[in-house]
């Protein structure tokens, strides 16, 4: 779990799996296009669908979602999947990797969710997105 580090003098850890920061970067726009595309294709087949006016508003209002998730992503996912991922530095199993960040992706999309009256919609989708572009991005690990 760590190791001595002669230059510094200081014990620090060690990381069985590393993934490049490009590869967060393209694993967080992975999980915002299929949370966008969960949460739009939630939206647009579930109840009320009378309030949709046209198809015109339809599109509008997925290219606004696009935008806001992938936006939430870039923030905050990078910075969680760190976290995460410093959580199961030392775990080789991808499954367990992929469980644990649809968990985090599940209660984060809860929390943020909820501030619009939408937590039950959007943490399912956003658990779905997370776990989809850490599998996305499984190949790229560095072991």
């Amino acid at each position: 779990m760590a190791q001595w580090d002669p230059k510094t003098g200081k014990v620090r850890p060690t990381w069985t799996i590393r993934f490049s920061a490009w590869s967060i970067f393209v694993g967080c726009a992975i999980a915002a296009v299929v949370t966008s595309v969960v949460l739009f294709l939630t939206l647009v087949t579930g109840p009320g669908l009378d309030e949709l006016n046209d198809a015109g508003s339809v599109a509008r209002g997925g290219i606004f979602l696009l935008g806001i998730i992938f936006g939430v992503f870039l923030l905050i996912g990078p910075v969680l999947a760190w976290g995460l991922g410093f959580a199961l530095r030392t775990n080789t199993n991808q499954g367990t990797h992929v469980l644990a960040f649809a968990v985090l992706g599940l209660l984060v999309g809860f929390m943020i969710g909820n501030f619009v009256g939408l937590g039950s919609v959007v943490a399912p989708a956003a658990g779905i997105g997370a776990a989809a572009g850490r599998w996305a991005i499984s190949s790229q690990a560095k072991i």
